[in-house]
């Protein structure tokens, strides 16, 4: 295959890999159906439709969702390592599109909920969002990982804008239920998602990526080419669970204002949806969900780019400090509408770079050989953070109502606790180091 074939190739498997991960973003919608099940009346009775949701239970399937999703990203990595990443796409793409379906039939049952909107479209994602990166890597030079990484990871947080917007058309401009809109939704992912998966392919054996024009490895700032080593080898790495620690301390703060983006925006103004900037508000809060979607795949795709121009760890460095002064801005400072969209772009961009330089550190740290089933070990700790972020705004929430308290002081104490994660988080960055290997240890 000569290096134009190569060229066209691979940037038709990167494309539908974005395309792949663009179709299948709807758990980072959940701000939006969240908003649906909490605030929706019964026009009869003027009480809450779904009244058998609790408030304290209204994260609890994005969380699920993002657990499930990094449990089994290591037994999605592992498949698809043995017989590539196409048919482990469809699966996942038929499972997402599907649960969603089904989340649309029995929305006034939440234990079933979990299991639909949760467990099954969570292991579906993992299926989706494992396979592209890995094989597009394959197809370019190891120069490129950080750029690679960044774009495709980049559909999954876009994925969330068209979404959204589809999700806000059906319910406020057309006035459909959240079961028909989620019926549809879970239509639209299976339509797009099968034929982009389906073009998701591994380069053939023996395949070597040409070498960029002028690449000088002198004056980079990443390795050439990684050795690879298995999984069980990186799991008694020290590496490993340094960054999955980092995954799950840094990421908690982005999780936080993701699941909470349009309630940030009705309490940490000052005066709310009643106060001076009530029509501000009202005005905006359906742009929160794409809000966060655009910010999170800019954050992912210029990570991965400025981390293989500056260097992996410089670039985390960078997003921690941004990050831990914004969640300071969130407890003290922003306390007007422009404040807070300027703090939820911020903790998106951040979030998203985390999302994009860790998977490029594994394949910088353990190869790309087994990079499924390794970058799968590192991502359960990405899954915590949406357990850790949610569940700690939801507890400071509910304890600041029965307190009394109101606007911005219901989350305060949620953005402290997440600048000390995110501290300690910096803390092991400080200490990470490329991991040597011995010869029997290496498998490529």
């Amino acid at each position: 295959m000569d290096a134009l074939e190569a060229k066209r190739k691979g940037r038709k498997v990167l494309l539908a890999g974005f395309l792949s991960n663009l179709s299948v973003g709807i758990l980072y919608t959940w701000s939006n159906l969240k908003d649906a099940i909490e605030y929706t009346l019964d026009p009869a009775t003027g009480e809450r439709l779904y009244s058998a949701w609790d408030v304290s239970q209204l994260n609890m399937p994005y969380s699920i969702g993002g657990a499930v999703f990094a449990i089994f990203l290591i037994f999605a990595g592992r498949l698809q390592d043995k017989i590539g990443p196409k048919k482990v796409m469809i699966l996942g793409i038929s499972m997402v599109g599907l649960s969603t379906i089904v989340s649309g039939l029995i929305v006034h049952i939440p234990i079933l909920f979990y299991i639909t909107f949760g467990v099954v479209l969570g292991a579906g994602l993992a299926f989706v969002y494992d396979c592209p990166r890995p094989a597009a890597m394959k197809w370019f030079h190891p120069s490129k990982k950080g750029l690679i990484n960044g774009l495709v990871v980049a559909g999954f947080g876009l994925g969330a804008l068209w979404l959204g917007f589809v999700e806000v058309y059906l319910l406020e401009s057309l006035g459909l239920s959240l079961e028909t809109t989620l019926m549809i939704l879970g239509g639209l992912i299976l339509v797009i998602g099968i034929p982009c998966a389906m073009n998701v392919i591994d380069p053939p054996k023996g395949y070597v990526p040409p070498t960029p024009e002028g690449y000088d490895p002198s004056k980079s700032k990443v390795a050439a080419k990684s050795p690879s080593v298995s999984l069980a080898t990186t799991a008694r790495t020290p590496q490993a669970w340094m960054l999955l620690v980092i995954y799950a301390f840094m990421c908690s703060a982005g999780a936080l204002v993701i699941s909470n983006a349009t309630d940030l925006m009705r309490v940490v103004p000052d005066g709310g949806e009643t106060g001076i900037y009530a029509a501000t508000i009202l005005g905006i809060l359906g742009l929160m969900v794409p809000l966060t979607s655009v910010t999170n795949s800019i954050g992912r795709a210029s990570g991965g780019i400025i981390s293989d121009k500056i260097g992996r760890k410089q670039t985390y460095w960078l997003m921690h400090a941004i990050a831990a002064l914004n969640m300071l801005g969130f407890a003290y400072v922003y306390n007007t509408p422009t404040l807070v969209v300027i703090g939820i772009t911020l903790a998106c961009v951040t979030y998203g770079s985390t999302l994009s330089v860790t998977p490029t550190i594994v394949a910088d740290y353990f190869g790309l050989k087994n990079y499924g089933a390794n970058y799968g070990l590192v991502y359960y700790g990405w899954g915590l953070s949406l357990i850790i972020g949610p569940t700690i705004a939801q507890y400071v929430k509910n304890e600041g109502l029965k307190a009394g308290l109101e606007g911005a002081d219901l989350y305060k104490n949620a953005f402290l606790i997440a600048v000390a994660l995110i501290v300690v988080s910096a803390i092991i960055v400080t200490m990470l180091k490329q991991p040597k290997f011995k010869p029997e240890q290496i498998v490529d």
